[in-house]
């Protein structure tokens, strides 16, 4: 008797492991197994984002977007990617913030102002390779012999460690400090090194397509512009007098835009007072009228 209850005794004891076996195994299938919505679901997270836009050049612009500053709460940033390269972040001015916080500017928007040359579209690399041919003042040719950038690196100029542009036209060598848009254009290459000369250089060779840059807004009359030496210190400067909104300041121009005007013929006064008064100008006509504070004064 002892013998049999031993043997069934060994008999169950397998019976009941072969059934925790099986009840353990579909845990631990069950553990592993994928969803139905999974592969959906993770095919969705690897899916490209959508373009926000594409640039004339066929560039993806993506995550454009405008951050705050961690050190100064009050800076705002635009950035955003191109072709999945990040873009140096720009610093956006005030009134744009505003605007994109209540959606009156668009990303699109926001690149033309803060990336401009990136939704130029580039200029064929041989310009770059090949010598670029200008007109000069007399309607001749001038052929731009080397043009590029470099980083100035003598201590004791004032442009010290900021990058400028370095052009030769036949035996005259010239250098420049690189406005920001200048340089972006000669690095994103939608400007050729001519017309960079022109606008960088176009002064001092007294180019025509230089001064075409220029012109003063929209109602000044050309005629109201006034280019004489000033007798307190014997230096030519321009002014203009813009009627009810008053008489700019005088500003000195240089000897090769003077050149340009009275010698060469090549700028008109009309383009030197937008050259040096431009800014100035368009302030004080968004501003009243003179006559209509000294009207409002006299009410008073």
């Amino acid at each position: 008797m002892p013998r049999k209850k031993k043997e069934k005794a060994q008999q169950e004891e397998p019976a009941k492991t072969a059934k925790a076996a099986v009840e353990e195994k579909p845990a631990t299938e069950k553990k592993n197994e994928a969803r139905p919505g999974d592969d959906r679901e993770a095919q969705q997270e690897r899916k490209p984002r959508e373009p926000q836009m594409v640039t004339v050049n066929g560039e993806k612009v993506t995550h454009g977007h405008a951050y705050q500053s961690k050190t100064n709460p009050e800076d705002w940033y635009f950035t955003a990617k191109l072709d999945g390269q990040q873009l140096k972040p720009q610093k956006m001015d005030p009134a744009d913030l505003a605007a994109y916080q209540k959606k009156e500017l668009t990303v699109p928007q926001l690149m033309e102002r803060y990336y401009p040359t990136k939704l130029m579209p580039r200029v064929p690399e041989a310009a770059y390779q090949i010598p670029n041919v200008i007109v000069g003042p007399d309607r001749n040719n001038l052929t731009v012999d080397k043009f590029n950038v470099y980083k100035e690196k003598d201590e004791q100029r004032a442009d010290f460690g900021r990058y400028k542009f370095y052009a030769q036209i036949g035996e005259q060598k010239m250098s420049a400090v690189a406005s920001r848009h200048d340089l972006n254009a000669y690095f994103d290459r939608v400007m050729t090194p001519g017309q960079l000369v022109e606008r960088n250089f176009g002064d001092r060779l007294h180019l025509r397509s230089h001064y075409e840059q220029f012109s003063l807004p929209e109602g000044v009359d050309p005629k109201s512009v006034r280019v004489a030496k000033d007798r307190s210190d014997d230096k030519w400067k321009v002014s203009a007098d813009l009627g009810e909104h008053g008489r700019t300041s005088k500003k000195e121009i240089s000897f090769d835009d003077g050149f340009s005007l009275f010698k060469a013929k090549t700028a008109t006064r009309a383009q030197i007072a937008a050259k040096y008064l431009g800014d100035e100008i368009r302030t004080m006509l968004a501003a009243p009228s003179v006559k209509t504070e000294q009207a409002a004064s006299m009410k008073m």
